[in-house]
């Protein structure tokens, strides 16, 4: 779809009419074309919900908590303490996200916070993580092969 855009752009732009345009591109990420105004209202929907999600936090926790429990089930391998401020950071970052328009710490903090769960998940893991790394030379800790 990109080389059609470079060939074509008009016709492309005009497909915008009926809603967004994905130019596919070969060895990379592909690329969204969309109206400005469309883009706008997303932005506004985001901020709504993430500022009535924020609410419910506030006054309707376990709301939420079941809520996360459903969007997210990985949720349920966190200690109940991490539930909550999982629940705290993941408001808050909705808003601060769509405030500035980039959703990418948004995106991290779910990655974060999954990772968190796994760990919680395989006491065998959490076991090795926790064990002290062995650095003498105090510098740059390397992967491990494998």
């Amino acid at each position: 779809m990109f080389s059609e855009f470079l060939r074509h752009p008009r016709s492309v732009v005009a497909e915008l009419g009926e809603g967004d345009v994905v130019l596919r591109r070969r060895n990379a990420p592909a690329l969204r074309l969309i109206r400005a105004d469309r883009h706008e209202d997303r932005s506004a929907a985001l901020e709504a919900s993430a500022r009535l999600l924020r609410n419910v936090a506030v006054h309707n926790p376990a709301a939420l908590s079941g809520a996360l429990a459903e969007a997210f089930p990985w949720v349920e391998f966190l200690p109940d303490p991490e539930r909550e401020v999982f629940a705290e950071e993941l408001t808050r970052t909705m808003i601060a996200t769509s405030s500035v328009d980039n959703c990418a710490p948004f995106a991290q903090l779910v990655r974060e916070w999954r990772a968190a769960a796994e760990i919680s998940a395989d006491p065998e893991l959490a076991r090795r993580l926790a064990e002290p790394i062995d650095n003498p030379s105090g510098g740059p800790v390397l992967v491990p092969p494998g």
